[in-house]
């Protein structure tokens, strides 16, 4: 019985803590997965004969299978889960917050990552219906393959990110909002530094990836090209997985060196050389991030001027980098270091990160990009990187767990899993690196040459002792939490309070953690999403018609969304509702036990304004990618839009006008409410919401069939795939604004919001000016013509 009030504990908790621990123990089974598919990998590779097994020749699916999940899986699942419960655990009580702003918001974003975790390795159920995608999901070969194996990796990416957005922002609030107010924030903790910047980037670079796998979704099974050839360019599913994998890469190399730097500065006995430096670095390397994407396609971008501009991004990106390690090497200098188990694998950290830095400076100078390309270089250096980062948080681990648990774990076990991994790791990158400059392609299964297969086998060797160190370090943790020697001093087990970096700052205000079943249900429910739109597909598509699946069709696909939408619906009627009724006489959360701290701008207002950023890169995302399709496949748009029916019309124009005027109707409202007339509040947001039905149904019921009526159908060309996504995406948008403005009426009915407190009516406000502005950049872009007036990109007889 007290392991099921345990288990129900869990599965109902929203404190940060247990939310932590949850998110760890989910990284790692991702881990181990991951793992085991990088083992089949090696052991293919050792037991191909060297000479044959090119992309083309091996018939082995399974092996691609097998690398394009670990690639994704340790990015997306292992190393991000991991990232987030480090800074679940230690984010609040490094900064002396009570809990993460949304502890609600919190435990649904881990509960999402259960059926992203499900949906992406179920996508190696059907392996053999078509070809892997590679880690990458470059076209065409995500595009092409018949397998809804891809469709399910891609809604796991999807979930993930969404999931991922949300924690970023979450982040973004505790620190910003939640932190003690007598500590100043260049005083504050160097891992919640590094965790704010990668929550900035959070936010920026992972709303791009889902954007491009929903692009990729309706090119598989709707014909909308977006990448394919002959309508689309490839290239474009590169620009996108990179403007978001780099900035990825710093979203968990972040903080590794927040971990880092907290973990060799108690070990060392002093405070960090350059703490400023070291904190104000983690915002420039997460700012130029978003400069450097294009050093990974050079071989695909032949322009000189844009080769030489990234070429010198990449370069400065690596000087706020070189600050943390010089005031780190700055911090060991004449400090008394502390060589236990935490401390060696920080040390190693540097090694490994030094490395992997030396050996990505070559990428930037283009000759030597050319050759080093989709070779194991590349492999050896990200792989430096990526073991840098797992020896942080196994580092962080040791360190962090008799405060966690009040155990000790055994030191001698885990110096001998750090050696293990070090020699392990650095053996096997090395030859990897070699290997490359050698000439062996990535992605092979094989050894192209005889010469090269010795490296190959000598890898697989040590990556089982990269394998058994990992495994002791596991062991060591599961055995000490239930055997480990019990801790003097729970709250400061390694004695560096002394020294004024103590590992918790208590809050000054308490938290209440009552039972909550409802993030739970809701985001597992969140699998019955891409069951539905699948299943709504099923008649329109090949993949999914031949997958075998989905054998209810478009009712059950209705069904699945029902019940998803039923069960959000619930949440709202069963939990929300009544917590507001609470509420309505507090100035605070109902999880603080008094207000929070005074707001400049406002709680809720605040919230929306990251979500509107979120919000805001998905559109820039797609209407940049518009204006590129227009450059880059100039002829095919042009011949597209000399047959494009009129757009610009009496309906589309009394549309666009009542959507904007519903932006002055939503200003009237919010002074209504504040002037204390609630009659005339409802008045003004009864004529908001009545115009923006107006243009959604217009949209929909009327502008729709009369396009298609005139063959502009989704899939007809290169203008009509951009024009349906954008314009069906804002159409989605105004939806949300719609219910959005509905809870609003609700919640002011119940009191929660009024004349006093009207921050819940002023965001709304603000996300229908968002969505109104959005609808000026697409009217301008399609209906008046602007991006079909952009001239050749050459001049004429160039």
């Amino acid at each position: 019985m007290h392991v099921l009030e345990k288990l129900l504990d869990y599965l109902t908790t929203t404190d940060a803590h247990k939310i932590g621990i949850m998110y760890i123990t989910l990284s790692v089974i991702n881990f181990v997965l991951a793992g085991v598919m990088a083992f089949y990998m090696r052991l293919t590779i050792a037991a191909t004969p060297p000479g044959s097994p090119t992309p083309a020749e091996f018939p082995d699916r399974l092996y691609y299978w097998a690398m394009s999940l670990h690639g994704l899986a340790m990015l997306l699942l292992f190393a991000t889960q991991a990232v987030v419960g480090l800074g679940n655990l230690l984010v609040p009580k490094l900064i002396g917050a009570p809990d993460l702003y949304w502890p609600r918001i919190n435990a649904l974003s881990f509960w999402m990552q259960v059926p992203a975790t499900i949906l992406f390795w179920s996508g190696a159920l059907f392996w053999q219906q078509g070809d892997a995608p590679g880690w990458t999901l470059y076209a065409p070969l995500s595009t092409r393959s018949q397998s809804i194996g891809v469709d399910l990796i891609l809604f796991g990416i999807i979930i993930g990110g969404f999931s991922s957005t949300l924690t970023g922002i979450n982040f973004i609030l505790t620190i910003t909002r939640l932190r003690r107010p007598d500590i100043p924030m260049l005083d504050m903790s160097l891992f919640a530094w590094s965790i704010l910047a990668a929550s900035l980037l959070m936010v920026a670079a992972l709303p791009p990836l889902a954007v491009g796998s929903i692009m990729l979704i309706l090119e598989r099974h709707l014909g909308m090209a977006f990448f394919d050839q002959p309508i689309g360019d490839p290239r474009l599913w590169q620009h996108i997985f990179w403007f978001f994998g780099h900035p990825e890469v710093y979203i968990l190399v972040l903080p590794a060196m927040g971990l880092v730097s907290e973990i060799i500065q108690r070990m060392a006995g002093r405070r960090a050389y350059g703490y400023t430096a070291i904190a104000i670095s983690s915002v420039a390397i997460a700012s130029i991030s978003f400069a450097v994407w294009m050093h990974h396609m050079f071989t695909a971008v032949q322009d000189y001027a844009p080769r030489i501009a990234f070429a010198i991004t990449t370069m400065a990106v690596a000087i706020p980098s070189g600050v943390k390690v010089f005031n780190w090497v700055a911090t060991l200098y004449g400090g008394r270091i502390r060589l236990k188990a935490p401390m060696l694998f920080m040390l190693t950290f540097l090694l490994f990160f030094i490395v992997g830095g030396v050996t990505g400076v070559f990428f930037p100078v283009v000759t030597l990009d050319l050759h080093l390309q989709d070779t194991y270089f590349v492999i050896g250096h990200f792989h430096y990187i990526v073991n840098a980062i797992a020896f942080a948080a196994f580092g962080a681990l040791l360190y962090y767990f008799p405060h966690l648990t009040g155990r000790w774990y055994h030191e001698g076990a885990a110096k001998i899993s750090w050696a293990l991994i070090t020699v392990g790791g650095f053996a096997t990158y090395t030859l990897m690196a070699a290997a490359g400059v050698l000439g062996s392609p990535r992605r092979y299964a094989g050894a192209p040459t005889p010469d090269l297969y010795p490296y190959h086998a000598a890898m697989t060797v040590f990556t089982f002792v990269l394998t058994a160190g990992i495994a002791l370090l596991f062991f060591n943790i599961v055995w000490s939490l239930f055997n480990g020697r019990p801790v003097k001093n729970r709250e400061d087990p390694w004695g560096t309070a002394k020294i004024g970096l103590p590992d918790v700052v208590p809050p000054l205000v308490k938290t209440h953690h009552e039972p909550n079943p409802w993030p739970f249900i809701f985001g597992n429910a969140m699998i019955l999403v891409p069951f539905g739109v699948l299943s709504l597909l099923k008649g329109y598509s090949p993949i999914v018609a031949n997958s075998g699946l989905f054998t209810g069709g478009m009712p059950m696909g209705i069904l699945a969304l029902g019940v998803f939408l039923a069960f959000g619906v619930a949440w709202l009627r069963f939990d929300l509702v009544g917590n507001w009724l609470k509420m309505r006489h507090m100035d605070g959360a109902a999880h603080f036990e008094i207000p929070k701290p005074p707001s400049v701008w406002g709680d809720l207002k605040a919230s929306v304004g990251w979500v509107i950023f979120s919000e805001f890169v998905i559109f820039a995302t797609l209407i940049s990618s518009a204006y590129y399709a227009r450059v880059v496949l100039y002829d095919k748009w042009t011949a597209a839009a000399e047959h494009l029916p009129p757009l610009l019309g009496p309906l589309s124009i009394a549309m666009s006008i009542a959507l904007w005027s519903s932006s002055f109707t939503a200003m009237a409202a919010r002074r209504a409410l504040l002037s204390g007339s609630l009659g005339r509040f409802y008045g003004w947001l009864a004529a908001t919401m009545g115009l923006g039905l107006f243009f959604a149904a217009g949209q929909f019921f009327a502008e729709y069939p009369e396009l298609m009526h005139h063959g502009f159908a989704p899939g007809s060309s290169i203008v009509a795939n951009y024009f349906y996504t954008l314009v069906t995406l804002h159409g989605f948008h105004v939806i949300i604004g719609l219910v959005f403005w509905a809870v609003v009426a609700v919640m002011v009915r119940l009191g929660y919001w009024g004349p006093r407190r009207p921050q819940g009516v002023e965001a709304a406000e603000y996300y229908w000016h968002f969505v109104d502005g959005i609808w000026v950049l697409l009217f301008s872009t399609f209906y008046l013509g602007l991006i079909n007036a952009i001239p050749p990109p050459y001049a004429a007889g160039a």
